[in-house]
């Protein structure tokens, strides 16, 4: 179990930490802001999502079956709407009490093509995305620069590549050399050496042996109540050891390498690994990558120039939480949260843990600060596993949502809080130390926040194209939540979508961007106001988002110009871009040169 007698004082301390350093209410919002304004309902059922998302034996009595699914937004028809996918789990069967288990095929992933704004139609057999294989995350990619998007399917069990060739998703895992027969936990493309097509991380959580599980297949007990067995960090006796992650380099011929050790991403010690991102959080250009790691301290991997890396997660103050401890890390949100042009990242974590706001001060140096910023004491009764900053209102700042969950269904038994918990809602408010600072404001958010659920996998999209997120969350048994967003709008927005340019001679390091653009960085200027974003499509845990940016403007009524910064180097300014629409902007040859690599 996670060590009560451990972690009690620390939830103690943490919260009179809290009470200290919380800003005061009266500073918090300005004149005119109203908390709790924030609105969203469930409209799953009438868009036509009928998929039950399942994992393993409702008891959880092993530890693959705590884990969740993800999804992905993508436009598989390239009509101009939103589709969805959405991975499934499968069940699992106990013989002889366990002593060995087996897979029982139950259920398929589903692919939801959109007929019209947010109503659906199930696809899935004629697509070829009606798969039984246990699906966790779901990354999404035009690996091949082909112009449609291709997904990657982290499992428990083999991995497998879907190619988009027609109308269909074919099995490419073979052709293209993905294969990973560990289990996935995350998963996430990137240019890492910015040669024009995108590269893929998987982060594979720990071994486990379906026909060996541990302890010979018995539960561990806790006054007298079976649980499953966590991860090496927790139990400290071999059991879930970790398993190495995998780094494949695309050849730029429609395959892959796997080139981790050459990459420097090989560690001495497998770690059980969970959220991947890539992002540049140096801002020398080349892009980085974090991990999330269970119970061990998370990496950093800095890229060093031409994809190599090394793990500076210590030294930068990324590796650890504000008390200097390894936390049961799940997700990574990556955002600029307090509009000062760098990546901050907000770590989901275990019960009885303080999720964790490792603020950037700028020089790619990290201070966990979530209690000063309202994230503290909100969490540490909650299990968080997914989640997305998003600018709900459009009042110009981020606001928050986190799915929720225990892993074990017995939690309230053994002292630790309950199995369904609530998917937070926090809204960001105007402060004048930290800029912005969040309030939960769940119980006031609309009826699609009220049911306790044990959820996991949680992606966002403008699926209707009005200017505003909204949010699919994937819960453990259960229908998904298709969360429209219906908040009072305070404010205009800007809406982009990057596209890349293949051909060579465009970047001034001689090649084209990746097609959709993945890495960019986009910078919004409007007046004295500056919003930084970069394209991204997984962004947290298990899913992957609309990849356009979505900005909201608050009072602004015009925007004086964006710049992007390419993925090859090169630097590309559109002024006064139009509002409140998305605006299709294409890479074009220019001459200011890219950041050279330290």
């Amino acid at each position: 179990m996670r060590v009560l007698l451990r972690l009690l004082p620390l939830v103690l301390l943490g919260y009179v930490l809290y009470l200290f350093t919380r800003p005061a209410p009266n500073a918090q919002a300005g004149d005119g802001d109203v908390l709790g304004r924030l609105r969203f309902v469930d409209i799953a059922a009438q868009a036509g999502i009928d998929v039950v998302n399942v994992s393993g034996d409702p008891r959880r009595w092993y530890i693959p079956e705590s884990n969740g699914n993800g999804a992905a937004w993508l436009d598989f028809e390239d009509d101009g709407d939103l589709d969805l996918f959405i991975g499934n789990g499968q069940r699992l069967r106990y013989v002889e009490d366990g002593k060995r288990l087996e897979v029982v095929r139950a259920a398929t992933s589903r692919l939801y093509l959109a007929e019209r704004p947010l109503h659906f139609r199930d696809a899935s057999l004629e697509t070829g995305a009606a798969r039984s294989d246990w699906v966790n995350v779901v990354a999404a990619g035009d690996a091949d620069n082909d112009g449609d998007t291709d997904l990657y399917l982290g499992c428990f069990g083999p991995d497998v590549f879907l190619r988009k060739e027609g109308n269909r998703l074919v099995d490419a895992t073979k052709a293209s050399g993905l294969g990973n027969e560990l289990w996935a936990a995350g998963a996430a493309f990137g240019d890492a050496d910015r040669d024009g097509h995108l590269d893929l991380y998987v982060a594979n959580y720990c071994r486990f042996d379906l026909e060996h599980p541990p302890a010979d297949g018995q539960r561990n007990r806790i006054d007298g109540i079976e649980v499953a067995w966590g991860p090496e960090g927790e139990n400290q006796r071999g059991y879930n050891a970790g398993a190495p992650d995998v780094y494949f380099q695309n050849d730029g011929k429609g395959g892959f390498v796997e080139w981790t050790k050459e990459a420097g991403l090989a560690l001495a010690q497998p770690l059980c690994s969970y959220g991947a991102v890539w992002s540049d959080i140096t801002d020398d250009g080349w892009p980085d990558l974090m991990v999330a790691n269970d119970l061990q301290p998370a990496n950093l991997f800095v890229n060093q120039g031409e994809g190599r890396f090394r793990d500076e997660a210590l030294a930068r103050g990324f590796a650890l939480s504000s008390d200097g401890r390894a936390t049961g890390a799940m997700g990574l949100l990556v955002e600029d949260i307090d509009n000062d042009g760098d990546y901050d990242v907000l770590r989901t974590n275990f019960d009885l843990e303080a999720n964790c706001l490792h603020v950037n001060d700028g020089s790619a140096h990290f201070e966990d600060k979530a209690a000063a910023y309202g994230l503290g004491a909100p969490s540490l009764d909650k299990l968080g596993w997914d989640g997305a900053f998003f600018d709900a209102d459009r009042d110009g700042d981020l606001d928050l949502m986190i799915a929720n969950g225990h892993v074990y269904p017995q939690a309230q038994a053994i002292g630790m809080s309950p199995w369904l918990q609530p998917t937070q809602v926090f809204e960001g408010v105007p402060h004048r130390t930290y800029g912005t600072v969040w309030e939960e404001i769940t119980k006031d958010a609309g009826p699609g926040l009220a049911p306790l659920r044990s959820a996991r996998g949680l992606a966002i999209a403008d699926a209707d194209d009005d200017g505003d997120h909204d949010v699919l969350v994937i819960d453990l048994d259960e229908r998904p939540r298709l969360l429209r967003n219906d908040s009072p709008k305070r404010g205009h927005w800007l809406g982009l979508e990057l596209v890349g340019k293949l051909s060579n001679g465009v970047g001034s390091n001689g090649v084209g961007s990746t097609v959709d653009a993945l890495g960019s960085k986009v910078e919004i200027r409007a007046g004295a106001k500056t919003w930084t974003r970069e394209v991204r499509a997984g962004n947290g845990l298990y899913s992957s988002n609309d990849r356009r940016v979505l900005v909201g403007l608050g009072d602004v009524g015009r925007v004086d110009s964006v710049t992007i910064r390419w993925p090859n180097g090169s630097v590309q300014v559109e002024p006064q871009v139009p509002i409140d629409r998305y605006f299709v902007i294409q890479e074009r040859a220019v001459v200011q040169k890219h950041a050279e690599p330290r």
